[in-house]
């Protein structure tokens, strides 16, 4: 039989490890509350038409956090339309601080076929809620109706048609990943590259010669060169531009030149002619003498009639047969008598 000492021992022990099972247990079931557990909390309902996949332990979330569970979710049995299902909520009570009073809730789920949870978005009232508090429901809109099925199948038809085209390799994606065409003519560029690279770097061409070689660069000081010794040339005064420059005798002889030009003009201005209008006078009696003689004239019946014209023709035409006659027979006018 054991002694009464060690009956003492291994009640001991048991109540250790007892005392740490609950203080392990109490641990874990604190850290997998979030630390929530004992904290106060409160109470907040929200009153809506139904409640179609809200359930209880569904999370509530204030823009987007948690910030407690729903408890209950219930008939009322009014006839209100809006108030025929009545939710319970519990929320952290430092949380209320953070829900204005003009808050709005509804039944939300992050995906189609999600579970719901209530919604809460933050109005803009000073006042908070207070516990007991109830938010105002704001319907959602439903799924269903926003969804286009006609434009989702259209959709879902083209990604079809388009994944089509990449596995028999119609598009260029498809070609890129079915077929090595593109990657063949990105290897070609590649090679054209190179090969003209590698001919740039020779000196045969043109390229080659202005990348490698000195060639435009003795053009370029040739050049330099002969602009250089011109300019030296004229600062020196010598060709014409340099005797311009640096000497006054074609300076001298183009001022002569103007200064003779300059005189035969003012020679010309002081003539009769310019200074009066005797010589225009005179030229213009001549002109009006010419116009009268040729009135004159234009009035002369030779040249207002016909007949002189007429027997001018008829004398030219008895000429010509004369002519004509004697040419011939002309024994009929050279006739010699005998005595």
């Amino acid at each position: 039989m054991p002694s009464q000492q060690r009956v003492q021992w291994a009640k001991t022990r048991v109540t250790f490890v007892v005392f740490s099972a609950l203080v392990i247990l109490g641990t874990l079931v604190v850290l997998l509350t979030g630390g929530t557990l004992f904290e106060p909390k409160s109470t907040i309902y929200l009153y809506m038409p139904d409640a179609v996949g809200l359930v209880a332990t569904a999370p509530v979330r204030v823009d987007g956090i948690t910030v407690g569970k729903v408890e209950s979710v219930e008939l009322t049995g009014l006839n209100t339309p809006d108030r025929i299902v009545r939710v319970t909520m519990i929320v952290e009570r430092d949380r209320l601080a953070s829900i204005p009073d003009d808050s709005t809730a509804q039944a939300s789920a992050d995906t189609l076929v999600g579970d719901k949870f209530v919604d809460i978005d933050s109005g803009k009232s000073p006042s908070r809620l207070r516990p007991g508090g109830t938010l105002i429901y704001k319907a959602s809109p439903d799924l269903m109706k926003r969804l286009d099925l006609s434009q989702f199948q259209d959709n879902l038809r083209q990604m079809d048609a388009l994944l089509t085209d990449i596995e028999s390799g119609k598009s260029d994606v498809g070609r890129l990943l079915m077929g090595d065409q593109i990657y063949q003519t990105a290897r070609r560029k590649v090679t054209e590259l190179q090969q003209s690279l590698h001919a740039i770097r020779t000196t045969s061409n043109e390229m080659g010669q202005a990348l490698y070689t000195d060639t435009i660069y003795r053009k370029v000081e040739a050049q330099i060169r002969g602009v250089d010794e011109s300019l030296a040339l004229i600062q020196s005064g010598q060709g014409s531009l340099g005797q311009l420059l640096r000497g006054e005798g074609q300076y001298t002889q183009l001022r002569d030149t103007v200064a003779q030009r300059r005189k035969t003009v003012q020679d010309i201005h002081v003539q009769d002619f310019f200074r009066s209008d005797q010589q225009y006078a005179d030229w213009n009696k001549t002109v009006q003498q010419l116009i009268r003689n040729v009135d004159e004239f234009s009035v002369n019946p030779m040249v207002t009639s016909t007949a002189t014209y007429e027997s001018l023709t008829g004398m030219a035409k008895e000429l010509t047969e004369g002519v004509k006659d004697f040419r011939e027979n002309p024994k009929k006018y050279l006739r010699m008598k005998m005595f």
